[in-house]
C-alpha cells in the first residue's frame, strides 16, 4: 500500500462529531469521532500527504470569525499530533452556499488549490472521506476515489480496510 499519495479528508462528521443545526464555534464543542486520533496516525504513515477541506459557512454567516476558524484547527491539529497523526494543509471555504464559489464542495476549488500548493500530488492514487453527498461530488469531480463515511461506516473502520 505504498502507492497512496494523498488523503484529502472532510472534517464534521469525518474528524468531528457535529452539531446538528448549529456550528462548532468553539474548543469545548469540538469532540472528535471515537477512534480518529488513531485512525489519523495510521494513515499518517501509509499516505504521503493528508490534506481537510471543509465547507465552514458559520464564517459568511457571522456566527464566528477567521481566527475563530483557526484556534479551532490548531488545537485539533495538536491532539492530532499528540497522537502521530500529521494534517499537512486545511483548506477551508467561509462562504456561503448561495455565493456559489467555486471552493464550497460540491465544487473542487479547494481541491484546485491543493494541487496548485503540491504539484506533485497523484489525483489517481488519492482518496476524499466526506460524509456528505457534496464531498463526495467534489471528490468525483478531480478523480478522486471518493468514500461517503457515517455514523455506522466511520473513518476508523475505512482505515482498518486500507491500513493493513
Amino acid at each position: 500500500m505504498h502507492n497512496l499519495d494523498t488523503l484529502f479528508l472532510d472534517r464534521d462528521g469525518v474528524i468531528n462529531l457535529k452539531l446538528d443545526g448549529e456550528y462548532i464555534k468553539n474548543i469545548d464543542q469540538f469532540k472528535f469521532i471515537s477512534g480518529v486520533k488513531d485512525s489519523i496516525s495510521k494513515l499518517s504513515k501509509i499516505f504521503k500527504r493528508i490534506l481537510i477541506v471543509t465547507n465552514q459557512q458559520g464564517i459568511a454567516k457571522g456566527i464566528m470569525s477567521d481566527k475563530d476558524l483557526c484556534v479551532l484547527h490548531e488545537y485539533m491539529l495538536c491532539e492530532l499530533k499528540k497522537n502521530g497523526g500529521v494534517i499537512d494543509k486545511i483548506y477551508y471555504c467561509p462562504h456561503l452556499s448561495s455565493e456559489n464559489c467555486n471552493c464550497r464542495k460540491p465544487n473542487p476549488g479547494m481541491i484546485e488549490q491543493a494541487m496548485i500548493d503540491f504539484p506533485e500530488i497523484k489525483l489517481s492514487q488519492s482518496y476524499l472521506i466526506g460524509d456528505s453527498y457534496t464531498d463526495i461530488q467534489a471528490g468525483n469531480k478531480m478523480g478522486l476515489t471518493s468514500v461517503k463515511v457515517d455514523n455506522e461506516y466511520t473513518l476508523s473502520k475505512w482505515c482498518s480496510t486500507i491500513c493493513l
